[in-house]
């Protein structure tokens, strides 16, 4: 069965699992150290000369030799657990400011070891931020240059490698209609690459997340792939909870490395179960959607650690998806602290992520994406 992220938080780095304590490295380098600061000093003086003209030269940068430095960035094995990353990030930083206080001839190289930071920060914006206070300006226009470009390329290319060729199906732009302005409207559709006949099946997707009705959890349907299992023997319960059930050796095993193993109750084990809260008020809504969020975003951390080098992760993916903008409810605060509270021990840094904003937009995206399933249930299964 073919896998592909239909409902899947920007690039590689948004939700690094790493601390935020290393934000301000050089705001507080430059505010505590006083000989640091008159390095810079004499440095810059030194350089003055040919500042000017190599400021030209790495604004006016050619879009070749922007591509040159992204492709030295793209061959670089990004770290991927949480100490390395914060490792590579800090070592990135100090190799920057050495080049670039050794004046304008070293703005290129320095701005490529801030770009390399920038990938594996958990969060580029705000390093963004601390770049346009605290590096030359020459410098910060290329790494601004190699962000734009990078995003640009990443945009162009997605429908040219997705969906995939054996799913027969490609993305395009198809005109529909006009506009209260009178402007002519186009959207993306689905369209197939070949004939088919009636019946035939143009392909086979699996979900990224999935959920079961509330009521339904621990019943006769696996909680991984919501598969109905009509005999009882082959009902599989997980080892620390009495909450779900599987159909599966294979189930229990992905949904433990996916997302399962953070968000258990652990409620025959009398462990912690940081995750319970989310759990019971998803019940008691019976809304799904914050707990298919906090799948997501386990998955997504997992999907990551895989080391799989696609291209494109989850979050792409969720950008991607088409929503209808969400006001926020009554219950919005309630449910980003349940999310907090569950992921939070699991992922460090799901604080910072997990903005009012960011949680509005991502849950209208799977919202507006999700599919019902539906299936015959024996008349004696008890439903509330």
């Amino acid at each position: 069965m073919k896998t592909t992220t239909i409902v899947a938080a920007a690039t590689v780095g948004v939700l690094a699992v790493a601390t935020i304590g290393y934000a301000v490295y050089f705001d507080s380098k430059r505010q505590s150290d006083p000989e640091f600061k008159r390095k810079l000093k004499r440095d810059r003086k030194r350089a003055e000369k040919i500042a000017k003209a190599e400021a030209k030269r790495l604004t006016d940068e050619s879009t070749q030799d922007i591509e040159d430095f992204l492709a030295s960035v793209t061959e670089e094995d990004f770290p991927i657990s949480m100490e390395e990353r914060e490792q590579f990030c800090m070592a990135q930083l100090s190799a920057g400011e050495e080049l670039f206080v050794k004046g304008p001839e070293n703005y290129s190289k320095a701005a490529i070891c801030f770009y390399k930071a920038l990938k594996v920060y958990p969060a580029p914006a705000e390093l963004v931020m601390v770049f346009q206070k605290t590096i030359p300006s020459e410098v910060f226009t290329v790494v601004m240059g190699m962000l734009s470009k990078d995003v640009q390329s990443k945009e162009e290319k997605y429908y040219m490698v997705f969906p995939p060729k054996e799913m027969n199906v490609k993305i395009e732009e198809k005109p529909d209609g006009l506009d209260v302005n009178g402007q002519k409207v186009v959207r993306r559709g689905l369209v197939a690459t070949k004939g088919f006949a009636k019946g035939d099946v143009i392909y086979t997707e699996t979900p990224v997340i999935s959920s079961l009705e509330p009521s339904l959890e621990g019943k006769n349907f696996c909680h991984y792939c919501l598969k109905e299992m009509i005999k009882k023997d082959i009902m599989i319960p997980c080892t620390s909870c009495s909450v779900v059930m599987f159909c599966s050796e294979e189930c229990r095993t992905s949904a433990g490395q996916e997302f399962h193993n953070i968000l258990c109750t652990k409620n025959l084990t009398g462990g912690s179960a940081p995750a319970q809260a989310l759990r019971e008020y998803t019940k008691d809504s019976r809304n799904v959607v914050p707990g298919m969020l906090a799948k997501f975003l386990a998955k997504m951390v997992h999907d990551e650690s895989l080391k799989s080098g696609a291209e494109y992760n989850s979050f792409d993916h969720l950008e991607r998806l088409v929503y209808v903008e969400q006001t926020l409810g009554p219950d919005e605060e309630k449910e980003i602290e349940l999310l907090k509270l569950a992921l939070g021990s699991s992922i460090p840094g799901i604080d910072q992520f997990i903005t009012e904003e960011r949680d509005l937009i991502m849950k209208a995206r799977i919202l507006y994406n999700l599919y019902g399933v539906s299936s015959a249930l024996s008349a004696s299964l008890n439903v509330k």
